[in-house]
């Protein structure tokens, strides 16, 4: 097999990787919202028993939608230009499409005598900059936890910035310089006692980023020694996360648990590696991931008014098929925008 062949060979298999992740990924950020609007305080074997679901897995979601995103956005071999004008397509079209859906909804309520607040500030009393920065943060900021009108977009508006500073942050990651990059924001994104959203996503961007610079494959990184011990290392890790929240107390849980959300995206990587290659995924599933990464969060939020009160038992069952319904109901509707109005839900969910 001549060297052009290998390298076609190769991106063959990190592409069948990355497009076999995206439902997975998107299915653990629903996992992780109806964990965040379903957990009652006084319900503890619920909380325990799905926390596995919810958390160590489905907050993986996001970080690992940023490695993907900034291990992309280095592997083409497009222009600096050409990059940002796909990206107009697929992040800002899309962004100020659904945002101003939503801006106009509140709109209309108050025109009709009813207005709404947005982020504790009723609408009929916002001001200009106030509408502007319904798009940005909501009129709170929050250390840059702030989130726009449709909230799980904040990834959008962060993968926006990043892909416009990419230039800048190329200069740092490549080469041993970019290990030393690394180091800082995780030690920063580490000890932050918040969300830390900013620092996660320029953590995981540039995580992947290192590795499309580099030319290195995530998935072979690890020799057969060396996966053995990190998901030993991972095993361990996710353990004491879970009962540093449930059994005994701990310190530095939210350090263990972000060290557990870290190595969740190397054994992901490593998985849809292989799995890509022996598992079918009907490609409606991956052209509708970003829909449900869309119309997902409105469909949790029915779910929190609707809840019933049910025992911990109960709950577990409600809380699985809460995840299935939101899922299969996106999928239908995706299904029905393609049947009745195909361009322009191409358009909404940028080109995908």
């Amino acid at each position: 097999m001549s060297d052009k062949s290998l390298c076609s060979h190769k991106n063959e298999n990190i592409s069948a990787s990355i497009s076999f992740l995206r439902f997975p990924l998107t299915v653990m950020i629903v996992m992780y919202h109806c964990y965040c609007v379903q957990t009652p305080h006084n319900q503890p074997l619920y909380a325990a028993f799905i926390y596995p679901f919810g958390l160590i897995l489905g907050e993986t979601g996001v970080p690992a939608f940023f490695f993907v995103s900034g291990f992309l956005f280095f592997y083409s071999q497009r222009s600096f230009s050409q990059k940002l004008r796909t990206r107009v397509y697929t992040l800002l079209v899309p962004y100020l499409f659904w945002n101003s859906l939503i801006l106009l909804v509140y709109v209309g309520l108050m025109l009709l005598g009813k207005p709404m607040e947005i982020a504790d500030k009723n609408i009929a009393d916002f001001h200009f900059i106030d509408f502007i920065r319904a798009f940005i943060d909501r009129g709170k900021w929050d250390n840059g936890n702030g989130q726009p009108l449709l909230c799980p977009y904040w990834y959008v508006r962060n993968l926006m910035v990043l892909s416009i500073v990419a230039p800048l942050l190329q200069m740092v990651i490549r080469g041993a310089k970019g290990i030393v990059t690394l180091s800082v924001i995780l030690a920063w994104w580490m000890i932050l006692p918040y969300n830390g959203m900013v620092a996660q996503s320029l953590l995981f961007f540039c995580m992947g980023a290192f590795f499309s610079v580099n030319r290195i494959n995530p998935s072979k990184l690890f020799g057969t020694l060396q996966r053995i011990i990190l998901v030993s290392v991972w095993t361990v890790l996710a353990c004491l996360d879970w009962l540093s929240h449930f059994c005994i107390s701990m310190e530095g849980g939210l350090f263990i648990h972000r060290l557990v959300l870290t190595l969740n995206i190397f054994i992901l990587w490593r998985v849809a590696g292989r799995a890509s290659a022996r598992v079918y995924t009907p490609l409606i599933l991956e052209k509708s991931s970003f829909w449900i990464y869309t119309i997902h969060y409105p469909f949790t939020l029915i779910i929190r008014e609707i809840h019933p009160a049910l025992f911990d038992y109960e709950q577990i069952i409600f809380y699985s098929i809460s995840v299935a319904i939101i899922v299969m109901l996106s999928i239908a509707t995706y299904r029905i925008g393609q049947i009745t109005m195909p361009r322009l839900l191409s358009v909404i969910t940028g080109n995908r």
